[in-house]
């Protein structure tokens, strides 16, 4: 007597194909996990490089302004720029955390992230002082974040110097 014999899949074929499915998929899940973590740090990268830039500008525009020239070195109403720059003869800070920029800040140091409710945006100024004059002045502008708990940031260095008249 001869059996019929129908074609159909064994349970060992399935449990092998459902077990190569599920590696594909968790596969594909931490892919597109990576991707978007990849992506979100990109994202908060660029807005930090433009922040940088922002006050690149806003520093150049005020340095275009008024240059100064003369420290100040413990006086009481700074007014140009060479006069916020040098507070004290040491490397100065300012924290811009607004979003617009309008004016300076108090010195000192950031301490929250309060540009945008995730950014830190502080610039630490440097003068070069020969007899008596600031002829240069290098600001190191630092915008910053946590990511995922982490501290990440974007740094822009630029010199300031004498405007050419």
């Amino acid at each position: 007597m001869l059996l019929n014999q129908k074609d159909s899949f064994s349970l060992v074929e399935l449990l092998v194909f459902v077990a190569i499915l599920g590696i594909f998929f968790i596969m594909a899940t931490s892919v597109v996990t990576v991707s978007l973590k990849n992506m979100k740090f990109n994202e908060h990268k660029i807005k930090a490089t433009h922040y940088a830039g922002q006050l690149e500008e806003w520093l150049r525009n005020r340095k275009e302004l008024d240059w100064g020239g003369s420290p100040c070195y413990g006086c009481s109403g700074a007014a140009t720029f060479t006069q916020f720059v040098s507070q004290d003869g040491s490397p100065t800070v300012y924290c811009f955390n607004d979003g617009v920029i309008s004016n300076w800040s108090e010195s000192g140091n950031c301490g929250n992230y309060d540009l945008d409710s995730f950014f830190k945006r502080e610039v630490i100024f440097n003068s070069t002082v020969n007899s008596g004059y600031i002829s240069q002045v290098e600001a190191n502008i630092t915008v910053s974040w946590l990511e995922l708990g982490q501290p990440k940031s974007v740094i822009t260095n630029t010199v300031f110097s004498v405007p050419e008249q």
